[in-house]
């Protein structure tokens, strides 16, 4: 009887570990997969525990050794829009961005880094390349909105629109030596745009997207400290 019982609660071990080992492959998702490609060709590690979905360094980089960033502006030039689950019956219009659009991104990136890696004087700005100089470049990779956008094209009648959040922003984030181009470091991470419910409009929206990017260069700092021995 004991052996039996035995056999059972082995076999059921085995169920157990495999339907997990399912599971965990199928949460993974395509910004983490096409993450670990890229982090494969250029080869570099996964970081085990990290504030990121996925986080891959090169192997002996020494972080410590760079003390400025060449910052590139972030590229919005092929950003996947997801369609919207719940869209205007009226006029059901892409959810695109525009113009001011990027510019309101790429300033609230910018604003975001400045503060949580140049402002306390830990990193400083260049404009060329240098020894001591690392290469900051990020994307943004897919916007997923929960409504229609709040303008003119999306909701052409007055109306309120209420969600829970805004939706779901993706940003890829990749480290470079500035003088040999080497990869150091690839970061990818899907971030929710507020989890409350809450009006769907231009400011909540725009509220959220400062949010995100400071979110996400916070977290770079703590990864930076961490690989440069800071913490």
């Amino acid at each position: 009887m004991k052996t039996l019982l035995k056999h059972t609660i082995s076999k059921l071990a085995l169920v157990a570990l495999a339907a997990g080992a399912i599971a965990s492959c199928s949460f993974t998702k395509p910004h983490e997969k096409d993450a670990q490609l890229k982090a494969d060709k250029a080869g570099l590690t996964v970081v085990e525990k990290t504030r990121f979905d996925g986080t891959f360094i090169a192997k002996g980089a020494e972080f410590s050794q760079y003390k400025k960033l060449l910052v590139e502006q972030l590229d919005l030039s092929d950003v996947k829009v997801r369609k919207p689950s719940s869209t205007n019956i009226v006029d059901d219009t892409p959810w695109e961005l525009n113009d001011n659009d990027r510019r309101y991104y790429q300033e609230r990136y910018t604003e975001a880094l400045m503060n949580n890696l140049i402002a306390d004087g830990t990193y400083s700005t260049a404009m060329q390349a240098g020894a001591d100089v690392m290469t900051v470049s990020a994307k943004v990779l897919e916007i997923a909105p929960l409504a229609s956008k709040d303008d003119m094209k999306g909701r052409p009648t007055r109306m309120k629109v209420y969600s829970e959040g805004m939706g779901t922003m993706t940003l890829e984030i990749s480290l470079y030596d500035s003088v040999s181009g080497k990869p150091l470091a690839i970061i990818t991470d899907q971030r929710d745009l507020g989890r409350i419910w809450e009006e769907n409009n231009r400011v909540t929206n725009n509220v959220q997207v400062r949010l995100a990017f400071n979110q996400w260069l916070r977290n770079l700092r703590t990864e930076l400290d961490k690989a440069s021995g800071r913490r």
